[in-house]
């Protein structure tokens, strides 16, 4: 899988955003949350459930996929725990890696705001609904042929990903905690991030910068207008994550004092034959 310079999205385009892709900090966690997740029920067109393993005995995990029975779980879980991913063969006849989440923090009362030099000619604002056109167009470009777990399955792929991935944008505009920022350069505007805001940890989930106008650190300057968001509103932490070949956002996240977190498999459980897949049903 190539790597993807300056784009990044931290979950998928559908679904509830408490149940689907949000990892948990600490190391002594212990149980699992799980749910439905219906945009993504509504698009594919079967039942589509979350499930995210934290930590301790898997089995009550196991036997609420079991029990649940949905067309399609997508699962993410700690890769230190491989024995999980053995075991999740006891529920369903298709077991598909769909890829490696890293999960970066940083530590915004230590760090404080960013800082360091910008460009001057960087300019950052609040999307509003009269920007879905543009946001559309952005997404187009900067996730052209950007990769993720449901290109893995190959049960999905008559479906438009790009699709959602407009979709999940316009969802952040203007949105109660969620927020979309688009950021331009001599007054072209060739970047955004959408952001969640929370009294706890806040979090980058998609944001990327137009092909022509990458390696000109417009990615660092998005970056740092999102991080100073969270440091305004108060959280503790900032978060972010992405596929682990994707190496050159990593690099300025790095840079920008992020530090790596964890890391996770993304799992879809299908079943063999079915029209969208499924788990086993005794």
């Amino acid at each position: 899988m190539p790597c993807s310079p300056e784009r990044t999205m931290t979950g998928p385009p559908y679904g509830p955003r408490e149940n689907e892709m949000r990892v948990p900090s600490g190391e002594n966690a212990t149980g699992f949350t799980s749910g439905p997740s219906p945009r993504e029920s509504a698009r594919f067109g079967f039942d589509v459930r979350r499930y995210a393993f934290v930590g301790g005995d898997p089995d009550p995990m196991l036997a609420a996929i079991h029990e649940e029975a949905a067309d399609l779980a997508i699962i993410r879980l700690p890769t230190a725990r491989t024995d999980v991913l053995r075991r999740l063969r006891e529920v369903a006849e298709d077991v598909i890696l769909g890829d490696v989440l890293v999960v970066y923090r940083r530590d915004n009362i230590r760090l404080g705001p960013p800082d360091g030099p910008t460009n001057s000619s960087f300019a950052v604002r609040p999307a509003k609904g009269a920007d879905f056109p543009l946001l559309d167009r952005l997404t187009d470009a900067i996730f052209v042929d950007y990769r993720n777990h449901y290109q893995a399955n190959p049960r999905l792929a008559g479906f438009d990903l790009a699709d959602g991935y407009r979709e999940w944008t316009r969802g952040h505009v203007g949105t109660g905690d969620l927020r979309c920022l688009i950021g331009g350069v001599d007054g072209v505007e060739c970047a955004y991030g959408t952001v969640r805001l929370d009294p706890e940890e806040c979090e980058i989930v998609l944001n990327g910068v137009l092909p022509d106008y990458r390696s000109r650190g417009v990615y660092r300057d998005l970056l740092r207008a999102m991080v100073g968001l969270f440091v305004e509103h108060g959280a503790p932490r900032s978060m972010i994550s992405t596929q682990v070949d994707n190496r050159a956002v990593q690099r300025v996240w790095v840079r920008e004092g992020f530090r790596l977190d964890g890391s996770y498999f993304t799992v879809h459980l299908t079943r063999s034959g079915s029209a969208g897949g499924g788990i086993v049903r005794s």
